[in-house]
């Protein structure tokens, strides 16, 4: 079975006339998979609901949120194409422990956690295919927690943004941002007026530009000194 999703670590190389520049690729998983899009703003999955599926990101990025007893929404995660697959942490529950929302438009298999597993009885390279996914969701959260451990709120969004940058963005800067200075807040612990404030500061030292929802980095030396909690010496306030 062709597979579109390059991102999907259940997938594997099979190349034309044994030229692997040829190469094409075949997902693993057969029947376990069928591919789905989101619209922005629009529920992949929900806290509490019975935990079906995985989720192999090809575009977009998922949001992954808690709600308080109150209704209140509270970010804990971002999900995108590098972080392999979504729904890792209810792998083993009856029940989704966080609720999944499509931050931007998202193209993704849906992978089937019955037949998933169903499959790794058979072909040990399909388990150590999930592990990879697992260690790198795992390499993920650890950076999103070392981001959020910044006692300085400005290194803490210059952290974020560099965090998010796609690697498609890394040359020339310029992407969308899938959070808003809200939902941003939420996530880094700060008020709303103060993510405002420290960003407007950033574009003013030159660093960044930021017009609504969207980022073009300007200065990737200096973010990144400002991520570190260091420019010249001082801190960006």
């Amino acid at each position: 079975m062709p597979c579109g999703n390059r991102n999907c670590p259940f997938n594997e190389s099979r190349a034309k006339s044994g030229l692997s520049i040829a190469a094409e690729l075949e997902c693993m998983i057969p029947g376990a998979v069928h591919e789905v899009a989101f619209k922005q703003g629009e529920v992949v999955f929900v806290q509490g609901q019975t935990s079906s599926s995985l989720y192999s990101l090809a575009e977009g990025m998922i949001k992954i949120c808690t709600h308080a007893a109150d209704g209140r929404e509270q970010i804990v995660g971002l999900s995108s194409p590098g972080n392999r697959l979504v729904g890792l942490q209810s792998l083993n529950g009856e029940r989704y422990r966080y609720t999944g929302i499509a931050a931007s438009a998202v193209r993704a298999c849906k992978i089937s956690q019955k037949s998933l597993l169903a499959r790794i009885r058979g072909r040990n390279e399909i388990a150590i295919r999930l592990i990879i996914a697992m260690n790198a969701q795992l390499a993920h959260s650890r950076a999103l927690m070392e981001v959020i451990g910044h006692k300085c709120a400005t290194a803490k969004i210059a952290s974020f943004i560099l965090l998010m940058t796609p690697r498609s963005a890394v040359g020339n800067g310029h992407f969308a941002l899938p959070v808003s200075r809200m939902e941003m807040a939420s996530l880094l612990g700060l008020s709303e007026e103060t993510v405002c404030r420290l960003m407007a500061s950033m574009k003013r030292a030159g660093a960044i530009h930021a017009p609504r929802r969207k980022i073009e980095i300007r200065d990737w030396d200096q973010l990144h000194a400002i991520a570190d909690d260091s420019v010249n010496g001082r801190r960006v306030a």
